[in-house]
């Protein structure tokens, strides 16, 4: 069987990370060999970059950057971090986040990279499977403050929720209702994967 590539995306309190985490840990029990891409986060650049804009007078690192230059950044990361993975592929490969993140990010941002974004990661397969978790976005809002890591408001959470909806790859998403408790939301992105893995 050829090496498979799932991919879990959807907007900010969706539960992206945990599931996405808990569908290797399934496919492991299987006796999936499963290789796991976390999401890369920006944040220690972000901190760094914030402490300069101190330096220099600033609030923070959005007033040194434009958002075009730190999309750019994500976007690299998140290459550089599917490296690996792609150039040795496992039987089994789920990523938290795929490209589709980014250039949702940038529509909602305002951005006017996405066609360079989209350049960058040209060599980039489409996943086997995009699972594109669903939510409301005051839940995720909801759940967003009781983790209490960092803020988004309604607002931006529905804009992003409608730049995934416009990108012409989500037509091929598997679009699957987050909004449930999570063993529940667990139980909907395994069906498609046994469908697509052939049993389980």
């Amino acid at each position: 069987m050829r090496p498979v590539l799932i991919a879990v995306v959807g907007i900010d309190g969706a539960g992206k990370t945990s599931q996405a985490h808990e569908l290797a840990g399934w496919l492991r029990a299987w006796d999936w060999h499963v290789r796991f891409v976390p999401n890369q986060t920006l944040l220690p650049v972000r901190r760094a970059l914030d402490r300069i804009a101190v330096e220099d007078g600033l609030s923070d690192h959005t007033e040194l950057l434009d958002a075009d230059t730190m999309r750019l950044l994500a976007s690299g990361a998140r290459l550089a971090a599917l490296h690996d993975a792609l150039v040795e592929p496992a039987p089994v490969t789920v990523v938290d986040r795929y490209s589709y993140c980014q250039y949702a990010a940038a529509r909602v941002l305002g951005a006017g990279n996405e066609e360079t974004l989209r350049r960058l990661n040209r060599e980039l397969p489409a996943p086997d499977l995009t699972l594109y978790l669903d939510i409301d976005p005051a839940e995720a809002q909801r759940r967003i403050k009781a983790r209490g890591v960092d803020e988004e408001t309604v607002e931006f959470l529905t804009g992003f929720r409608d730049a995934y909806r416009s990108l012409p790859e989500y037509e091929t998403f598997t679009v699957v209702d987050a909004g449930g408790d999570f063993d529940t939301v667990q139980s909907f992105l395994r069906e498609p994967v046994r469908e697509l893995l052939g049993g389980l």
